[in-house]
C-alpha cells in the first residue's frame, strides 16, 4: 500500500507519530518538533479527540492546518472515544458526523474507524472512505484485557470482510503470554488476509510489540515526539533506532 512516498507493508514497520495537543498552540509546537525531526517518523496521526472541546469550525481549521504543514506525510485522522482509551466524549451520531466530515472535506490519506462502534455507522463510514479513495484503518482498543487468540483472529477476519485496508488491534496484557498471543495473531492474520495488520500490546509489558512487531507482520508502530498518546509508546527517534537494529539483524 503506497501513500505519497511511503509504502506501508514493505520493509520495517512505518513509524506513526500522534499529534495530541489540546490547543492550536500545543499542536503548533508538535508541528515544529516534527519538522525538526522528519527523519524519525513516516506517518502523522491527528488525534482529534485531544482537542474535543473545540467547536466544529475550529476543530477542522486545526486539522486542515496540520495537513497543510505536514503536506509530504501520509495523514491518519483519528477520533478516539473514551470507551477505547481516548478523550473523545461525543455520542455515536456526533462521532459519525465528525469522521464523515473529515473523510469528505479534509485531505486525509487514512481514516481510523472504531470497529465496535454501531455497525450501521461503521459500514456507512467505510463506504464513504472507499468512495473518496481514503484508506480504511479499522481499530479496536481494550485497555483492560487481552482476548483469547481465537477471538482476536475472529475480529481480524470480521474487519477484513467488512473492507478494512489496515486492521489494528491494541490490548492491555496481563503478562507475557498475552503479548505472545497478540504477536501470534498478527503473524497468522498477515498471512491469512490480503491486507495490512497491526497488533499492539500496551504498557511496559507490551513494549516489545512496538519494536519487534514487524518481525511478526505488523505494518506500523506508534511513537511520539512530545506527548504519549497511549501507555508504552516510545519516543519516535528511539523507536527508529530500534527498528533499524532489527532490520540489520534480519
Amino acid at each position: 500500500m503506497k501513500i505519497k512516498n511511503v509504502t506501508i507493508g514493505e520493509g520495517q514497520p512505518k513509524v506513526v507519530v500522534s499529534f495530541t495537543g489540546h490547543s492550536a498552540e500545543e499542536v503548533q509546537a508538535e508541528i515544529e518538533e516534527a519538522k525538526k525531526n522528519n527523519d524519525k517518523f513516516d506517518i502523522v496521526e491527528i488525534r482529534s479527540d485531544s482537542f474535543d472541546a473545540m467547536n466544529h469550525e475550529d476543530h477542522f481549521r486545526l486539522v486542515d492546518n496540520i495537513i497543510e504543514e505536514m503536506t509530504d506525510c501520509p495523514i491518519i485522522y483519528t477520533y478516539r472515544t473514551n470507551g477505547e482509551g481516548g478523550s473523545g466524549t461525543k455520542s455515536a451520531a456526533e462521532y459519525q458526523s465528525l469522521v464523515s466530515h473529515a473523510i469528505g472535506n479534509c485531505d486525509i490519506d487514512i481514516v481510523d474507524i472504531e470497529f465496535f462502534m454501531y455497525e450501521d455507522i461503521v459500514n456507512q463510514l467505510i463506504d464513504e472512505a472507499k468512495e473518496k479513495g481514503v484508506a480504511v484503518l479499522l481499530s479496536q482498543h481494550d485497555f483492560r484485557d487481552t482476548p483469547h487468540f481465537e477471538e482476536m483472529m475472529a475480529t481480524y477476519e470480521n474487519m477484513y470482510e467488512r473492507g478494512g485496508d489496515i486492521l489494528k488491534l491494541a490490548y492491555q496484557p496481563a503478562d507475557g503470554r498475552d503479548v505472545l498471543s497478540v504477536l501470534s495473531a498478527v503473524h497468522d492474520a498477515r498471512r491469512k488476509f490480503n491486507c495490512q495488520v497491526v497488533g499492539i500490546s500496551m504498557g511496559e509489558t507490551g513494549k516489545i510489540t512496538r519494536v519487534a512487531g514487524g518481525v511478526f507482520g505488523s505494518c506500523m508502530t506508534y511513537g511520539h515526539l512530545i506527548n504519549q498518546a497511549a501507555p508504552g509508546q516510545i519516543g519516535a527517534g528511539i523507536l527508529k533506532e530500534y527498528l533499524n537494529i532489527f532490520e540489520e539483524d534480519r
